[in-house]
């Protein structure tokens, strides 16, 4: 049941965040628990739930619960609970005008919250907000039971929360007219598919994709199918089929919408396997967004935008539910180049370059295939690599492993990279507020001057180190769209 809670407005207050110290200003507040659309429970599950007005009395210290997962998301502690779609605010400022980030969670579309130490970022004089929206199954799901043309629920979760910013985040010390959207891994690709959706357009002006992955294969409905492929011309997932193996494997075999709104929610948690990808219904998400970006149509409505990869993405694999047998199978005909192009790696070990490999072309690819479409639009971008050294095997340094720059962001690797934090929290709130992440020595990417920051030191420019790996990886996804 959701019920009113208190406001907490904070004094001259010391705030510890994992590991992080910070002061909060008398003026800023914290709310949490916010709803910003209906529970979907019951006859709306698997339906586009209505928003809520706020009515300005349900906020408080606490979060709500996190929707259904299988527990191992960022954020997750507690209840979990179907009534899920609840937002946070953090403002330094309620009687200012400031700038709005609004973050969304990653977790593979299948776990995580919005239950974030978002204070450390609205601290460098910025308006934050976060929030739940429905995962896995039951955020993202197409059968024929459930009788819809749209498919991808909990992105439409993602635009009723948007609304609730644009109509209520300046009564809490915001500018709805200065949005920027941010988030890592399923938030990025979660950011990457907002700039795609109709319903969104406006709500938002500025966006950062971390580690984002728009040319990744997703899955297709039977209405949008039209013979998408993989890298090695194996045909890509049909959504129907998806649902249908994964609900068998609840006991239904022939679900009905009846029995589909009565199914028990952890149980169908705990059937599924790998991460939940996003469905191209033709409505809530028309294409993949990488497709999207590059054709000649699309004008995205932005005023700058950011996006980068960290060096050792191919650590996110096992959490994949992909095989390293099965992708180096998908990419036979490139392994020789991926010798060479990673010839540290594989002469180390043959795996840790195919895992690199791996995760290049899921997360790199976007980044670059996405800059250079934004650019060539017009749109002020700027390029990153997070390289900082966190993963090892043994004495090998692989790098900046997947997800790695939140950490960093929200204080999780205090004792070693504290610093590195309030630098890339200052970037971020920077460019929500002018559209640039100070510090200067960090310019736009143009393609006669190609341009990867160093996350962690913006003068430095990656460019000539990872350009191999970007020759290899555009050329790989280039196979999809070259397969009769």
């Amino acid at each position: 049941m959701r019920t009113n809670t208190i406001k907490i407005v904070f004094g001259a207050l010391i705030v510890a965040v994992a590991g992080y110290v910070g002061l909060v200003s008398a003026e800023s507040g914290s709310y949490k628990a916010i709803p910003y659309a209906q529970a979907p429970v019951g006859e709306k599950r698997w339906t586009i739930v209505e928003d809520v007005v706020w009515d300005g009395v349900r906020y408080g210290k606490q979060f709500s619960a996190s929707c259904p997962q299988s527990g191992y998301g960022m954020g997750v502690s507690g209840a979990q609970s179907e009534d899920c779609l609840f937002l946070n605010v953090w403002t330094p400022d309620t009687a200012g005008k400031l700038p709005v980030m609004v973050w969304i969670h990653g977790g593979g579309f299948r776990a995580g919250s919005g239950n974030i130490p978002g204070e450390l970022i609205a601290q460098e004089g910025v308006v934050v907000v976060s929030f739940n929206y429905r995962l896995g199954a039951l955020g993202f799901m197409s059968h024929p039971a459930l009788n819809s043309k749209v498919a991808n629920y909990g992105v439409m979760d993602m635009v009723s929360a948007l609304r609730w910013v644009n109509r209520h985040i300046e009564s809490l010390g915001g500018d709805p007219e200065n949005v920027t959207i941010f988030g890592v891994s399923a938030g990025a690709m979660a950011v990457n598919l907002l700039m795609v959706n109709d319903d969104a357009q406006g709500l938002f002006h500025r966006a950062i994709a971390q580690s984002s992955y728009t040319t990744w294969p997703l899955w297709y409905t039977e209405d949008t199918y039209q013979n998408q492929r993989y890298w090695d011309g194996s045909p890509v997932k049909r959504a129907e089929d998806e649902a249908s193996k994964l609900l068998a494997a609840v006991g239904l075999s022939e679900p009905s919408r009846q029995s589909l709104e009565g199914l028990d929610a952890q149980a169908l948690v705990k059937a599924q396997q790998g991460f939940q990808i996003p469905i191209v219904d033709g409505t809530s998400i028309k294409a993949e967004p990488a497709r999207l970006f590059m054709s000649e149509t699309y004008q995205p409505k932005l005023d700058a935008y950011i996006v980068g990869a960290n060096s050792y993405e191919g650590s996110v694999l096992p959490g994949t539910g992909i095989e390293l047998t099965d992708f180096t199978s998908w990419i036979s005909n490139y392994l020789d180049e991926a010798k060479a192009v990673y010839a540290a790696d594989y002469d180390y070990k043959p795996d840790v370059a195919y895992q690199r490999l791996f995760g290049d072309l899921r997360y790199l690819t976007s980044a670059s295939l996405t800059m250079k479409a934004m650019t060539d639009k017009g749109i002020p971008t700027y390029a990153y690599l997070h390289d900082q050294p966190l993963a090892k095997d043994g004495d090998y340094i692989l790098g900046a492993p997947h997800g790695s720059d939140t950490g960093v962001m929200l204080g999780m690797y205090f004792k070693t990279t504290g610093e590195t934090g309030v630098n890339m929290r200052r970037m971020w709130a920077s460019f929500a507020k002018m559209g640039r992440p100070a510090p200067s020595v960090w310019p736009t990417w143009v393609p006669n001057q190609s341009y990867w920051a160093d996350l962690l030191v913006p003068s430095r420019n990656f460019a000539s180190q990872i350009q191999p790996r970007v020759d290899l990886i555009e050329s790989i996804y280039a196979t999809r769209w070259s397969t009769p």
